[in-house]
């Protein structure tokens, strides 16, 4: 059985998982601790707990339980003191608190739901991620990187990684967030690692900043692959082709010049219906461009095919967050990804 590490987590690791749960793959998802948003950011900060909302989604996208099961790790309230919050999110926070550590909440929902895969925290300690505008200005939140509060905003020039204060203690200057071992034997045996897609500075790349992370993927015999996102999104890839999702790709993995870590980018062809155009262009959002070529001149293989679900997905009622309003074809990125390890 062929080994297939993704790293991100969110609503696209979720449904690509729902792609390659049809494959005979052992599906191993690491996960950044930096979320500091919606229902995962509250329970964060309230309780002390990691940030279990990327966990909780692609623990559901793993899972083979009862129907019933599925619907209640799903279900978000829509109003009164409980608004916005996820019954699977106060529930893991609830399970870290009884068995006494991330790993043990993780391990009891696992089994509760019939979990065939491994969900992993990319550190053992949530973190706080922290952006670098081109303009100097610096941003101290993972949840204002991803949502911005204007319509306007310099580029990312730089992204930073630290320790989050746990407790009321302070963080000692210098320290960094350490890579959880667990992650790190995932990606030494790995057949393939997946990164994307999904939001870049806010789901995938806050990985890679953590120490030996991004070593460790340059040193895997695996099959590095990269999925570019189907729309840019404001603050984050304003403008971006799909060289440029590669480029800052192979920057974070810390390739040297001229040099790719990335082996292969799955790049889609196809554009949105013209209704859901014009939808995401109130939110400044626009088609990434498949420019093949650049990307071949990165020394990248490339698999450009129409890769966009056809299902226009809708927001849980109380759901505070963003989400997209298209994704990528689960059973169609998925059996890309199979074939190039088979």
């Amino acid at each position: 059985m062929k080994t297939v590490v993704i790293i991100g987590g969110g609503t696209a690791t979720f449904t690509l998982l729902q792609g390659l749960r049809q494959f005979p793959t052992n599906n191993i998802v690491i996960v950044s601790t930096a979320d500091d948003g919606g229902s995962t950011g509250v329970l964060r900060k309230d309780l002390g707990v990691m940030p279990y909302g990327d966990i909780r989604q692609c623990l559901m996208g793993l899972s083979y339980t009862v129907p019933a099961l599925q619907k209640l790790f799903l279900y978000r309230f829509d109003r009164g003191s409980l608004k916005g919050h996820n019954i699977g999110n106060i529930l893991l926070a609830a399970l870290q608190k009884i068995t006494g550590t991330p790993e043990g909440a993780i391990a009891e929902v696992a089994r509760l739901l019939n979990v065939r895969g491994e969900v992993l925290f990319v550190s053992k300690q949530p973190t706080t991620l922290s952006a670098k505008l081109r303009d100097g200005t610096l941003i101290k939140s993972e949840h204002e990187i991803d949502e911005p509060t204007t319509k306007k905003r310099a580029p990312i020039e730089k992204l930073m990684l630290s320790p989050a204060r746990t407790s009321g203690k302070e963080i000692r200057s210098g320290t960094k967030a350490d890579a959880n071992p667990r992650a790190l034997d995932a990606i030494a045996r790995a057949d393939a690692i997946i990164l994307g897609p999904g939001d870049l500075y806010t789901s995938t790349f806050p990985n890679l900043l953590v120490p030996g992370i991004a070593g460790a993927i340059r040193n895997s015999r695996a099959k590095k692959v990269f999925i570019t996102n189907i729309m840019t999104k404001l603050g984050q890839t304003n403008g971006f082709r799909a060289s440029d999702f590669v480029r800052e790709a192979n920057a974070y993995l810390n390739a040297g010049n001229g040099q790719t870590v990335i082996d292969t980018v799955i790049v889609n062809t196809k554009k949105p219906r013209a209704d859901i155009f014009t939808r995401y262009r109130k939110e400044r959002a626009y088609f990434v461009e498949p420019d093949i070529e650049h990307i071949k001149k990165l020394g990248v293989e490339v698999i450009a095919k129409p890769v966009i679900s056809n299902h226009m997905h809708k927001k849980a009622k109380g759901d505070t967050l963003t989400r997209s309003l298209i994704r990528h074809d689960a059973e169609k990125t998925a059996e890309i990804i199979w074939n190039l390890i088979k």
